[in-house]
């Protein structure tokens, strides 16, 4: 578009001679990348994408924005920026730096900070251990940020799960889920759920099962057709498992039971440990990454879960791999899974910055048969680099349609 240029000046007609409905349908017709070039040019260009009238429409012609996937965090003077892999453009894509009003976090205390995302909104615990939580909703696009009010029992969660109720508004939920070993060890299995429109934190029934430490719960997947919440964690009778947070009740499923599986070797029941438990949806279908360490043999597994009517289920395995590299990190999941594309996950190593892709649609999944991750910017090499316990293991949708102004 010729009439975008640093002058301003087109045919005799300046940027500024244009009436605002044309100034905003001019630059919402812009890729995203393209966009945050071109409003660097000059302050005119700038103030248009934070009116109103722009975002409108924009969500109109772009209610999404590139899905990004695997995401990753970083800290750059005393600003935090989010980066994805744009599998539109097929490279990685750095948003805009965060609103000042968002504390940056220090990269030295990752495990001080966690964070959860859905339809173009973050939110994220900035508090540090050793004082309350600080949580805060906002979006990266529209520099729009709110922190939420304190909850009612003090502590850092460790599950931290946001649903936007409604796509195209702010209405949004957000679920805390028990708390960290923190100082003397105290484990919290309280559970907070926090709606946009109440405006307020309502207390829900405790976690059940044991006590969890703090690498368990890191994530959480909303199942939409369920409207349940599924965690995964210890069970009642002390196995490994899945939990299930009913979102219509507020109220934890006391008669869930799903467990994970077990190998048997003749007549006994084989010890698997699992070093990383995450839960993935990926075009509508759940799935269990995990780490697993059996014998002495580290392996990476998917598995495939089928909920049934009246709490029955199929666990079916997709994948298995040997684990790369050394043991598995004591305080930190090193590996994550996320779904890119259509049928298509991702085993990211968070730390080496790298990723395998395999095709979940096949009936067979073939471990020979992946495409490679492209290697970040090397900007990323820099000790900023932030690291969550509660990574965004799903791909995040940027938009400029979800707006918490009219929340205020």
């Amino acid at each position: 578009m010729s009439l975008i240029s640093a002058s301003g000046v087109d045919n005799g007609r300046t940027w500024n001679s244009l009436p605002p409905e044309l100034q905003d349908l001019v630059l919402a017709r812009l890729d995203l990348t393209d966009l945050y070039k071109v409003v660097r040019v000059c302050k005119s260009f700038r103030e248009v994408i934070y009116r109103e009238s722009f975002r409108q429409a924009r969500a109109r012609l772009r209610p999404v924005e590139c899905p990004l996937g695997p995401t990753l965090f970083c800290v750059e003077k005393n600003r935090w920026h989010l980066w994805g892999f744009d599998w539109k453009n097929h490279s990685w894509l750095k948003l805009p730096p965060f609103t000042d009003s968002i504390p940056a976090p220090d990269p030295k205390l990752f495990k001080d900070f966690l964070i959860a995302g859905h339809h173009g909104l973050i939110c994220a615990n900035m508090g540090k251990a050793s004082e309350p939580e600080k949580l805060y909703i906002f979006n990266p696009l529209t520099g729009e940020a709110q922190q939420l009010p304190p909850l009612h029992h003090p502590r850092h969660p460790v599950v931290i799960s946001l649903q936007v109720t409604t796509p195209g508004r702010a209405d949004f939920r957000v679920i805390a889920v028990g708390s960290a070993a923190v100082g003397t060890g105290y484990l919290s299995r309280k559970t907070e759920v926090y709606c946009s429109v109440k405006r307020r934190w309502e207390v829900a029934g405790d976690v059940p099962g044991e006590d969890f430490s703090i690498n368990e719960y890191q994530t959480g997947l909303y199942c939409k057709t369920l409207n349940l919440l599924l965690c995964t964690g210890f069970m009642v009778d002390r196995r490994k498992g899945i939990l299930a947070f009913d979102v219509g009740t507020n109220e934890w499923r006391a008669q869930w039971h799903c467990p994970f599986f077990r190998l048997r070797c003749v007549d006994r029941a084989v010890t698997i440990n699992f070093a990383i438990a995450q839960l993935e949806e990926c075009n509508g279908v759940i799935h269990l990454f995990s780490e697993q360490e059996t014998g002495g043999t580290v392996t990476h597994c998917i598995d495939r879960l089928d909920l049934g009517i009246e709490g029955t289920y199929t666990w079916t395995r997709r994948l298995t791999l040997s684990r790369r590299g050394t043991r598995a990190l004591l305080v930190y999941p090193e590996f994550t899974c996320v779904p890119v594309e259509e049928h298509k996950l991702c085993i990211f190593n968070t730390v080496q910055l790298t990723g395998d892709v395999y095709d979940m649609s096949k009936e067979t999944v073939e471990t020979s048969h992946f495409e490679s991750l492209p290697t970040p910017p090397a900007l990323l090499d820099n000790k900023t680099l932030f690291y969550s316990l509660n990574p965004l293991n799903y791909y995040f949708q940027p938009s400029f349609g979800v707006v918490l102004s009219n929340l205020k």
